[in-house]
């Protein structure tokens, strides 16, 4: 019975460890709702304030309706977003890979951070008309960089969203930002898991071996050091 709870323990131990994705840091503060939050309606405009940091302050807003699904970076906040091509200003929320770093440095090779705009206050992440649907984000399971403002500093931190294809809908699946105020975060990166693996296995290891040494004899460790006295001891039982 001993030997089926340590095993268990391991894979337990081991299932903890590569639950998460690869990408982890340890100063990330990380939400996922039981239920993705949707953004799809048949009728007119409908909003869903996103508290990023849990303040109790929107940092970003997204708004859907028929037609369009997009986000807006609210007050001081920014979005990472696709360049339209001259003469062209602004573009789309830009879709990222897991993978990638999104910090200060990440407005680059056709990327830029983008503020609120007073006259067109949303950005595009999937927009349909008769002739069909455009946006970066159309049809995509991908991460949208974000930049906020908290307490004075600036934080970096990623949503992942899930944005249909060939209709004006899709829905937000979690998000995370960095605690450390300027630096970049990767998307995907969730808080890191390796501790808690080695308290549990750690722990389960010290009463194993301590309930195992109670017997009298340590069976494994003198299996795999001494076969020979192993079965001696195991003739003399």
């Amino acid at each position: 019975m001993r030997r089926r709870c340590f095993i268990a323990l391991v894979l337990a131990t081991a299932w903890l460890g590569v639950a998460q994705p690869s990408w982890s840091q340890g100063t990330i503060a990380y939400y996922r709702p039981d239920v993705p939050i949707p953004l799809f309606t048949q009728g007119f405009a409908e909003y869903h304030p996103l508290d990023f940091d849990q303040n109790g302050n929107s940092e970003f807003t997204f708004v859907y309706d028929f037609h369009f699904v997009g986000v807006r970076a609210d007050n001081a906040n920014r979005i990472l977003l696709a360049l339209s091509p001259p003469p062209n200003i602004g573009g789309p929320v830009a879709p990222l890979p897991a993978g990638f770093s999104i910090g200060p440095d990440s407005g680059t090779g056709g990327l830029a951070w983008a503020v609120r705009s007073e006259f067109d206050p949303f950005e595009v992440l999937i927009q349909c008309f008769d002739t069909g649907c455009g946006g970066a984000f159309r049809g995509h399971y991908a991460y949208m960089g974000v930049e906020f403002q908290r307490a004075g500093n600036t934080h970096y931190g990623w949503a992942l969203l899930n944005i249909v294809n060939g209709q004006p809908s899709g829905q937000i699946e979690s998000w995370a930002w960095e605690t450390r105020p300027g630096m970049p975060i990767v998307a995907g990166a969730v808080p890191e898991p390796s501790t808690w693996a080695l308290v549990v296995l750690g722990g389960g290891l010290l009463v194993y071996f301590k309930r195992k040494k109670s017997t009298g004899t340590n069976s494994i460790w003198v299996q795999a050091t001494d076969p020979y006295r192993f079965w001696n001891l195991r003739r003399q039982q």
